[in-house]
């Protein structure tokens, strides 16, 4: 299933680093892509722990899309569908084990380093057949959706063909229609107050 987590509130990444834990805990497999963002944020710190899961992410700050030079925007674009292409190869191998051995749900294994691994749940084992086994996040993807930097047919296909054994997790501010019509889940986190009206920066282990 597809889930979204929109609006000018905080919590939406909140909400999917959560998920992935939650995931992880279940002894699920995760991939935790993030757009936009170049800078390092703690709940990275974390993540990178837990053997399966793997975070994809800019590893350079571009600042904001209002500042970015053309330059900029051509080579954040590059980065941005690199990431995509690697979940694509991802799912492309789920989709591959699903056909090749129907009477078995065979998943890669999400591991920090490029090996994959597989993990193998029974179509008889009532829990697997009814869970998924994978989530896959995708934070702040409405805005390189939104703004032109990112090959927006590999979003939309990764949509469309998602695995039953797999969970997509989408996050950011107004999210495109077919986003919204993808979607099973939908909330939107509103803004009551935040201590920024007040002046207070964003403050290491809370915003970042």
């Amino acid at each position: 299933m597809i889930h979204l987590y929109s609006g000018d509130g905080k919590g939406k990444t909140s909400i999917a680093v959560g998920m992935a834990i939650r995931m992880a805990g279940a002894g699920g497999h995760i991939i935790f892509a993030q757009f936009m963002k170049g800078n390092e944020s703690s709940e990275l710190n974390i993540l990178r722990q837990l053997p399966q899961v793997k975070v994809l992410k800019v590893n350079k700050e571009f600042g904001f899309f209002n500042e970015m030079s053309d330059e900029d925007k051509a080579e954040i674009t590059g980065l941005h569908n690199e990431i995509i292409e690697e979940i694509e190869e991802f799912v492309e191998q789920i989709k591959s084990n699903e056909q090749s051995n129907p009477e078995h749900d065979e998943v890669p294994k999400c591991e920090g380093n490029s090996e994959h691994n597989v993990v193998q749940g029974y179509k008889g084992d009532a829990r697997k057949d009814a869970c998924p086994q994978v989530i896959i996040v995708l934070d702040e993807i409405t805005y390189p959706c939104r703004w032109n930097l990112i090959d927006e047919k590999l979003v939309r296909k990764l949509l469309k063909e998602l695995p039953d054994c797999a969970e997509l997790v989408m996050t950011g501010r107004d999210p495109l229609d077919y986003m919204i019509e993808a979607s099973d889940y939908w909330s939107d986190v509103e803004m009551k107050k935040h201590p920024y009206e007040k002046g207070v920066s964003a403050r290491l282990g809370i915003e970042y």
